[in-house]
């Protein structure tokens, strides 16, 4: 038995050739890792060619894997009240939120000591609570971003034109490079800013490569060196263990 790996339009792919007759595709739990197990003499040519025709059968078993992970560990967090003494993240800092009632309308502001103050009417909801935070959470993401996308569309000569923030399942960002519009996931709100920046130069570099093959990789290569770990960082997993999503 031998085992390598292959990268494949972006894609890493663990190879295992052994002794059977024809080879066989598989998606895997919890990463959605892909895996070939290959007959003994099948060549890496053939073994691209599997992959590739199986292209539209993998990438609907990864975004159903993934999905139902990011689901899970939704469900394992303790779920956010809007309520005194809980903790929100904001770009990997925990800040304590404050919810004060008596206000006319709902507004969340984040304040210098690191605290979350919630002012609310007395008789708010909570989802009317929850709908504020989120404003937060949407205004702080774009604050944040805008001057990364601006400095790094200065550095590769792109023009962007549109950022919105949205909740994405299965997507750290998503971009439309023929009208200049990206979007990113409001779950990197809680990330550090430099897995921010990662999802921003990610997103622009489609602007010039829109798959995730070798010339995009390459691409990352020049201007984030050390994309890997940062993607890694990103998706929860271990450095060099294996390709992952969200994609962009």
């Amino acid at each position: 038995m031998n085992v390598s790996t292959l990268v494949i339009d972006g894609l890493e792919v663990t190879l295992t050739r052994k002794r059977i007759r024809r080879a066989y595709l598989g998606v895997h739990p919890p990463d959605a890792r892909v895996t070939v197990s290959a007959p003994l003499r099948a060549s890496d040519r053939a073994v691209r060619a599997l992959v590739r025709d199986g292209w539209d059968w993998i990438e609907r078993h990864r975004q159903r894997i993934l999905a139902e992970e990011q689901q899970g560990a939704r469900a394992s967090r303790p779920r956010l009240r809007a309520r005194t003494g809980e903790t929100w993240t904001l770009f990997g800092t925990d800040h304590v939120l404050e919810v004060h009632e008596g206000a006319r309308r709902a507004l969340a502001q984040q304040r210098p000591d690191g605290r979350i103050e919630l002012q609310v009417p007395g008789a708010a909801q909570e989802h009317e609570r929850l709908a504020a935070l989120e404003r937060l959470q949407r205004r702080a993401l774009r604050e944040v971003a805008w001057p990364i996308i601006d400095r790094w569309a200065d550095r590769l000569r792109v023009e962007p034109t549109f950022l919105g923030v949205r909740r994405m399942r299965t997507q750290w960002g998503s971009c439309v490079p023929s009208r200049g519009r990206i979007w990113l996931s409001l779950e990197l709100v809680t990330r550090r800013t430099g897995l921010v920046e990662y999802v921003v130069v990610h997103e622009l570099l489609h602007f010039f490569e829109l798959s995730h093959g070798p010339r995009f990789e390459d691409l990352m290569d020049t201007h984030l060196p050390h994309w890997r770990e940062l993607r890694d960082e990103l998706d929860g997993r271990e450095c060099g263990s294996g390709a992952g999503a969200p994609r962009g």
